[in-house]
């Protein structure tokens, strides 16, 4: 059939991110590949989005994309800055 590529299609490379989204240091891990195998469609919805789990009726974990979190890092509200010279240096008038 005309339109049809006979090789194959190479292999998509996740590209790596110049300044990682800090925040998930010391943060629990889990082993995906456990509830891959008991609920194989949660990772597929996690891909696209925030996922809520609940137990007994209560939210309990939120599975949530790196790029995501990182939007959710980069919104929150920071302290203010406040900018002033060291004791002792030079001010920019001198």
């Amino acid at each position: 059939m005309s339109g049809w590529r006979q090789d194959e299609d190479a292999a998509i490379r996740s590209g790596g991110v110049e300044e990682p989204a800090p925040g998930l240091e010391g943060q629990p891990r889990l082993d995906m590949a456990l509830i891959e195998a008991a609920v194989p469609k949660l990772i597929d919805h996690a891909v696209g989005g925030p996922v809520v789990l609940t137990r007994h009726g209560a939210e309990a974990y939120v599975l949530l994309p790196l790029d995501i979190w990182r939007r959710v890092w980069l919104s929150a509200a920071r302290p203010p800055v406040v900018e002033m010279e060291q004791p002792g240096e030079p001010g920019p008038e001198a």
